[in-house]
């Protein structure tokens, strides 16, 4: 006579299949979590009304050009040096620049930058209270008269 093997429960399996998507779920809630509470991503405020206004920034963009400044930055002894060349290759001097320096990705205030003529086109801001070293963008309007350029550069800050 032979014995018949009963049939082993298999409960567990269903199980398995729950406890995996239950990780999974919890894993996806994690990155949800994480992706709404980092960097949105936006380069510039107000993208649409950018966009919208697109042909605007292309005019001015042609009268910067059609200015022939050439704009050089360089970072030297904690301070930010801007020289301006002007379309005959002679320095620029007499200029009115405001700007400021921003964090790509933000995490720091923008910092205001006063910026103060040291002849033969060029003109130095100090960076000696910036809160962290590492990368800044620079965005500065330099203006002579009606003539205004937009300057935006990202620096290294050591």
């Amino acid at each position: 006579m032979t014995m018949m093997e009963t049939p082993r429960k298999s409960a567990w399996i269903p199980w398995v299949f729950v406890g995996a998507m239950a990780v999974v779920v919890a894993v996806n809630a994690v990155m949800v979590s994480y992706a709404l509470s980092s960097f949105s991503g936006l380069a510039v405020p107000k993208p649409y009304e950018r966009g919208v206004n697109y042909n605007q920034v292309l005019a001015q963009q042609h009268r910067q050009d059609a200015l022939g400044w050439q704009v050089k930055t360089v970072v030297r002894d904690r301070g930010l040096e801007v020289r301006v060349i002007g379309r005959d290759d002679q320095p620029l001097d007499g200029l009115m620049l405001e700007g400021e320096l921003e964090r790509p990705v933000g995490g720091a205030q923008a910092v205001t930058l006063s910026f103060m003529p040291a002849g033969d086109g060029r003109y130095v801001a100090s960076l000696a209270d910036l809160p962290l070293p590492g990368q800044w963008d620079v965005r500065a309007r330099l203006a002579q008269g009606d003539a205004q350029y937009l300057l935006v550069e990202r620096v290294f800050v050591p």
